[in-house]
């Protein structure tokens, strides 16, 4: 890359804030995710506290997945076209896996946001939630890909920066 300028920096730094809020968003949806795999009784006469958690992971969910394809994947994009990154078959690739992950978690958003829906199928939480957790270890997998194979390199300016 011939000579950075500090707008090419600002926006390094800029998608970097937005990667790292996003894996912030992702650590609390584990942290979610594992609060209700870890969750006993999922009797059909108590299923309200369950589904109150049920829905705060749906929300979030939801918010993730969007934040991903409506703007982090978007952004990654650019960027590795801005700094000449760009791999466009190894992003298509990673995109069109990501497609079938997303569809299982609006599956399961679908089955279990409502209340009276979750308590309905409150028996299948369990196996869900376990198929839903392999679904998003591969998401999440992909998506660290799609993030070191274009923006975890050295930020434009580093070297100026250090200097």
């Amino acid at each position: 890359m011939a000579s950075p300028t500090p707008t090419t920096l600002g926006q390094w730094q800029r998608i970097e804030a937005l990667v790292q809020a996003w894996l912030d968003e992702r650590r609390q949806l584990i942290v979610l995710l594992c609060a209700i795999q870890g969750l006993r009784n999922y009797s059909e006469e108590k299923p309200q506290p369950v589904h109150q958690q049920v829905q705060a992971f749906c929300q979030l969910l939801m918010d993730y997945i969007s934040a991903g394809y409506f703007e982090i994947y978007r952004e990654l994009v650019n960027e590795a076209r801005s700094f000449r990154r760009d791999n466009p078959e190894l992003t298509r690739h990673i995109l069109a896996r990501l497609d079938s992950s997303t569809d299982e978690a609006l599956a399961f958003n679908a089955e279990f946001e409502k209340p009276e829906r979750c308590q309905q199928k409150i028996h299948e939480l369990p196996d869900r939630i376990s198929h839903l957790m392999e679904t998003l270890e591969e998401r999440f997998s992909l998506e660290d890909q799609l993030i070191l194979s274009i923006h975890q390199q050295e930020p434009p300016r580093l070297q100026a920066v250090m200097h």
